[in-house]
């Protein structure tokens, strides 16, 4: 990605903006476009203007930039305050854009993309350019601007919903493992004893293994089991970390624990304690590079429950998605919280992550036209893998109420996020889940962006 300066004129700012929104990539446009605006109808001084200009371009680039600064402008702009020329004394590559098209790109019904956001484009800014070079980590199969187009193209079979796929993939994220590691490096694990991981029980490569090999590069003291039972036989009266990649809604950590008091015979997420009891008296911290406010809470109310003051709960970052309302619930001991467990939240309790950020750019229509069609298409797609995961495990269809609760994810948390070798099923089931599916009499056999997830 290359860093890109827009010298615009001031009358112009307003619709620059609306370029940048409707064409750029969010996440990379706060970081690699810088604006200067001026005023043409008064007098202006070149020189000052031109050191206004080496200030953006001597400031430290930033990371993940590809190239110097790009600098555009209108012909106007350009001659008025004689960038060409100032700039190539600098050795910095200058475009044009044009002053007509912003307002005639805008307008409705016109398919041309301005030259600005073409420019986007070059400096890999738009959201296909931008997305192809933040999913390229994923580790199961290629991902490029084709891969993306293509995954978008099913939008487009089903309806006039590509804008909806490309609201989607602005808001897509990846965290590679040297990413999650870098989250993790801290206390308390740089102050452990001992560390673990769960190695899936599948024998599938996952996040545990991958983190357990690049900690051992970075903190070479300190051991780290592939058995969190393990760590705990080794040290029950010492400072213990378990690290994953995240806590989504709570059902992975409390499987987890559930299996090490030997609760989940022939479902175990992890190998039993030989002593149950061990679980009482060790110092433990699970630790996460994410998180949710309501997983959290989950994990938090199964420790209260259990009586595990003992163990507690940290991660890098968190997501807010649940209530106030919901919140408190969870943390009344009086609150039944089974229910919560097998079906997940009450519509409303839970702000989906990808709609609370559409809200700020689309109209309440279009976040209702986008609500009921990934609802509608995400609950074909659960039902899809549930039929799949029967057939090759046994598992039963869920309820028809858990299945519109996870439309959108797992507990409806409507999560875009994925990680160079895994996506929680938190996330969209559009990013991750495959087979037939219908909208409105048209079919498509839907392949997922992340492949072999």
């Amino acid at each position: 990605m290359r860093p890109l300066l827009i010298v615009s004129e001031t009358r112009h700012v307003l619709k620059i903006s609306e370029i940048l929104q409707k064409y750029g990539h969010p996440a990379v446009v706060e970081r690699f476009v810088h604006r200067l605006e001026v005023d043409l109808q008064v007098e202006n001084d070149v020189h000052a203007f031109h050191f206004e200009i080496m200030k953006v371009l001597q400031e430290k680039k930033p990371g993940g930039a590809s190239n110097g600064y790009l600098v555009c402008a209108t012909h106007e702009v350009e001659r008025q305050l004689r960038l060409r020329s100032f700039l190539k004394t600098q050795q910095v590559e200058f475009a044009l854009y044009s002053a007509k098209e912003l307002s005639k790109s805008l307008s409705a019904g016109g398919q041309d993309k301005p030259q600005l956001a073409k420019l986007l484009g070059n400096c890999e800014l738009s959201v296909l350019t931008a997305s192809s070079s933040i999913l390229r980590s994923w580790s199961h199969a290629h991902i490029d601007v084709n891969a993306l187009a293509d995954w978008k193209s099913q939008f487009g079979q089903l309806g006039k919903f590509a804008w909806i796929a490309d609201a989607i993939l602005a808001r897509t994220t990846l965290m590679t493992a040297p990413e999650l590691t870098d989250c993790l490096d801290s206390p308390p694990l740089t102050e452990a004893d001992i560390a673990a991981f769960n190695r899936d029980g599948r024998g599938v490569s996952k996040s545990g293994d991958i983190i357990a090999n690049l900690l051992a590069k970075r903190l070479p003291h300190l051991k780290v089991l592939s058995s969190p039972a393990e760590a705990i036989e080794l040290h029950p009266h010492g400072r213990i970390v378990v690290v994953e990649d995240g806590l989504w809604s709570g059902t992975e950590a409390i499987g987890v624990f559930d299996s090490l008091l030997g609760r989940r015979t022939g479902r175990e997420k992890t190998m039993p304690l030989k002593d149950p009891a061990l679980l009482s008296n060790v110092s433990l911290t699970l630790m996460y590079g994410m998180s949710t406010d309501y997983g959290t809470a989950m994990v938090n109310r199964y420790l209260q429950d259990e009586g595990f003051t003992n163990i507690s709960v940290q991660s890098n970052s968190m997501l807010a998605l649940a209530s106030e309302e919901l919140l408190s619930s969870i943390a009344d001991p009086a609150f039944e919280i089974q229910a919560l467990r097998d079906s997940g939240p009450a519509a409303g309790t839970i702000k989906p992550h990808l709609f609370e950020s559409l809200k700020a750019c689309f109209t309440h229509e279009e976040c209702n036209e986008a609500d009921h069609f990934l609802r509608a298409i995400g609950k074909q797609l659960w039902r899809n893998y549930l039929l799949q995961m029967n057939a090759l495990k046994g598992w039963t269809m869920w309820s028809d109420e858990r299945l519109e609760n996870s439309a959108l994810g797992m507990h409806g948390l409507g999560l875009t996020h994925a990680f160079g070798h895994s996506v929680p099923k938190a996330s969209l089931p559009l990013l991750w889940g495959s087979g037939p599916v219908t909208w409105n009499g048209r079919s498509v056999n839907w392949t997922p962006l992340f492949l072999n997830a």
